[in-house]
C-alpha cells in the first residue's frame, strides 16, 4: 500500500449520502437536461419529419441518483449509430464517453 493512504479510510456511510443526496441529484439532472438539449439542437428529424424526441428519465440505481438521457423513438438507435447525436452532445459539455462493449470474451 503506498504511504499516501496509509490510514486513510473511505467513510463509505458519508459517500452513500453524497450520491444520494438532493444536490447532487439536481446536478445531476442539469447536465442530463443540457446534454439533451444539445442533442435536439442539432434538429435531427424522423420520417414524419417531426424532431427527433430526445428525453431525459429520471433513472436511479438501489445506491446513487441517475438519470439517463435517451431517444425513445424507434429511429433513435440508427440516428445514434450514424450521427452519434447523443455522443456528441456529451462530449461538447466536455464529458468523457464510452460506449458499451459489447464484445465476449471466448
Amino acid at each position: 500500500m503506498s504511504r499516501a493512504f496509509q490510514g486513510f479510510r473511505v467513510d463509505r456511510d458519508g459517500v452513500a449520502e453524497i450520491l444520494q443526496s438532493p444536490t447532487l441529484a439536481a446536478h445531476i439532472k442539469a447536465l442530463a437536461e443540457e446534454v439533451a438539449t444539445g442533442a435536439r439542437s442539432q434538429g435531427h428529424r424522423v420520417t414524419s419529419d417531426d424532431l427527433l424526441p430526445v428525453d431525459v428519465l429520471h433513472d436511479p440505481a438501489p445506491d446513487r441518483v441517475a438519470y439517463t438521457v435517451a431517444v425513445q423513438h424507434p429511429a433513435g438507435m440508427g440516428m445514434e449509430a450514424k450521427h452519434g447525436i447523443l455522443t456528441r452532445a456529451a462530449e461538447a459539455l466536455g464529458l468523457d464517453v464510452h460506449g458499451i462493449d459489447t464484445r465476449r470474451d471466448t
